[in-house]
């Protein structure tokens, strides 16, 4: 069977299509790249926002029109949370049992009817077993935790993920060691609410896990992925100061700098908060890059909140900003809240914002000019090698031979454009 898959969203769900590939290789099936003609294929759907909704649909009705004969199968949150959206699909799963895929493929070749296996999710507390062996880019990227309780007024998450549950702590270090034995160098621990990891036990929590796994021979490099400003206190960053491989690296979610914005957000913290936590990594780690994701035109934001948050995220000097225009999402509060702001302003706020993303990410990455940093090949093309630095840094160097995976170090000589030579 040629099998199709094609992953939108996050990197869960990269992961967990990851885990997906194999079990379908491990029975023989054919892996085709997305749009080719196939047997199967799968959609693993995003429902962050309306657009990405309607991409998910988008990207089954494409897959129908490639191949009218393939078994569709559509999985993740859109379905979890719209299951009744996917029509054409021959398979509906939400984000539980996902491994189940490959027997509900083979119920419906057996029983030539389609299958919907939605179950409920708000309820769920088990994590669903997941081990990943091997990873399509020379990072693994980890999935340790799920789900989410904040309740973020714009989110539909917690209502497509779920409460917050874990992977054990062994079984955690054990898929990092296993990777480590298969050559890998960098890992990336992800989930949808990572510093919550380990919550639900109550035994141990991110920052012990951390320490066992900076503990590896072998392994050089611990990413985070996206986590929550609040995790950053005095106790953890001197936890994290201790660890050897941990990046320098971290991308604490802002989503605004005015405090009032962020209070119809329901976030926990202030602006005040969040300068705080940016002060407490700089002072702990100086070659820190501090990444983050801003929402502009939330419902009720006034021209002066948004300066408000221009001047903020100035101030902080982030080495990335990931700009999104508020997307209204069916289901969450800030769907219908009033004062929406206008698109030709969400446009034009958007605008403004990525141009000072723009600036601040030339000035922190110039910084490092005539500085020597290590840094992890990831690919070689026509006598040009890249990679980025522990605290992610692009950076390209001139090479006659392929250095894919190899961490050397690498003098910063001058800047490029998005990348240092």
């Amino acid at each position: 069977m040629r099998v199709s898959i094609c992953t939108l969203g996050c990197k869960v769900n990269h992961y967990e299509s990851q885990i997906l590939r194999r079990l379908f290789e491990e029975r023989g099936d054919e892996l085709v790249p997305f749009g080719a003609p196939c047997d199967l294929a799968v959609i693993h759907s995003c429902a962050v926002t309306e657009e990405s909704s309607r991409k998910s649909r988008q990207m089954m009705r494409r897959a129908r029109r490639i191949s009218p004969d393939a078994i569709v199968a559509v999985l993740g949150c859109l379905t979890q949370v719209e299951p009744e959206s996917c029509p054409e699909a021959d398979i509906v799963l939400g984000n539980r049992d996902k491994t189940s895929l490959p027997a509900l493929v083979d119920r419906v070749l057996a029983e030539r009817a389609s299958v919907n296996a939605v179950t409920p999710i708000l309820s769920h507390r088990a994590f669903e077993p997941m081990i990943l062996q091997s990873d399509e880019r020379v990072r693994a990227t980890v999935k340790v935790q799920d789900g989410c309780c904040n309740f973020c007024s714009y989110c539909i998450i917690p209502y497509a993920r779920g409460p917050i549950r874990s992977k054990t702590i062994d079984d955690a270090v054990s898929e990092v060691e296993g990777l480590v034995r298969q050559g890998y160098r960098e890992v990336v621990l992800t989930g949808i609410h990572l510093d919550s990891y380990g919550r639900e036990h109550g035994r141990y929590d991110l920052y012990d896990l951390l320490d066992r796994l900076d503990a590896i021979e072998g392994l050089e490099r611990i990413r985070l992925g996206s986590t929550e400003p609040v995790m950053i206190t005095p106790d953890h960053v001197a936890r994290m100061k201790r660890l050897r491989h941990l990046c320098h690296h971290f991308n604490l979610s802002l989503q605004s700098g005015c405090t009032a914005t962020l209070k119809r957000m329901r976030r926990r913290y202030t602006a005040a908060e969040y300068d705080s936590y940016a002060k407490l990594l700089r002072e702990a780690f100086p070659d820190v890059a501090l990444t983050t994701d801003i929402i502009v035109g939330f419902p009720g934001e006034t021209e002066a909140e948004f300066e408000e948050t221009l001047a903020f995220a100035k101030a902080i000097g982030f080495a990335k900003i990931n700009v999104f225009p508020f997307s209204p999402r069916r289901g969450t509060p800030a769907w219908d809240m009033p004062d929406p702001v206008p698109p030709p302003v969400k446009k034009e706020r958007c605008r403004r914002m990525l141009r000072l993303s723009e600036e601040s990410e030339r000035s922190f990455a110039d910084s490092f000019v005539n500085q020597t940093v290590l840094v992890l090949f990831e690919s070689w093309e026509n006598g040009v090698a890249r990679g980025y630095s522990e605290n992610f840094l692009s950076l390209s160097v001139e090479s006659k031979n392929d250095l894919v995976g190899q961490i050397l170090p690498v003098r910063i000589v001058a800047p490029g454009k998005g990348v240092l030579i």
